[in-house]
């Protein structure tokens, strides 16, 4: 049974279902990466290594890189050691020990040309895009904000969120390199974090 803590509160009477209205706070890390060359190497390699496979494969009713493309580039890694640099005192218990507590699973490029589309949707893990150039906003509906990009610009968000945008009416392309983060095995860093400090268990 499902009882409002606030009396105030109307249920919206269904037999099978509950609709309730609530608050969420959102965080989302954001920055802007200004090293305009790297930024430009990557958007050729996106756009040189578009894979026909995957166009409209997934959400992205565009073109897509394969999945994990970017995983061992040189450009994305320096790129990754700027934002752990960049963010480990403002959001520490995403970035400190970064290499240890978490591990980028995915890392593609993605191109939307005109009358492409993003079908909204969420990720099970934090995620991250990094626009290479500008193009068609992202709307995250549930905050009720369009982001609007920019060469170098990055956003971090928390799982759960969801995001897209319908057809692109612009006419110009856009290239955005996006990535996917989980948490590595907690036991595992517990038991280095451990052996650093000369304890045994």
């Amino acid at each position: 049974m499902i009882t409002f803590l606030n009396k105030k509160n109307k249920l919206n009477e269904q037999r099978n279902s509950l609709n309730v209205s609530y608050l969420r706070e959102v965080n989302i890390i954001l920055g802007h990466y200004p090293y305009p060359d790297i930024i430009h190497k990557l958007l050729l390699d996106v756009k040189n290594n578009i894979d026909p496979k995957m166009k409209n494969y997934t959400h992205v009713k565009g073109g897509m890189t394969d999945w994990y493309y970017f995983l061992n580039n040189p450009s994305f890694e320096k790129f990754f050691s700027y934002l752990i640099n960049k963010h480990q005192s403002s959001h520490p218990h995403i970035f400190e020990y970064f290499l240890e507590r978490k591990e980028i699973i995915e890392a593609w490029g993605n191109e939307i040309v005109p009358g492409d589309r993003l079908n909204p949707h969420i990720h099970d893990f934090m995620h991250g895009v990094l626009y290479l150039s500008e193009g068609c906003d992202l709307i995250l509906p549930e905050l009720n904000i369009a982001i609007t990009p920019h060469p170098g610009d990055y956003y971090i968000f928390p799982p759960q969120l969801v995001h897209g945008f319908d057809k692109y009416e612009g006419d110009t392309k856009r290239y955005s390199l996006v990535f996917n983060v989980t948490e590595k095995n907690q036991y595992d860093f517990n038991k280095k974090v451990e052996s650093m400090n000369g304890k045994n268990s």
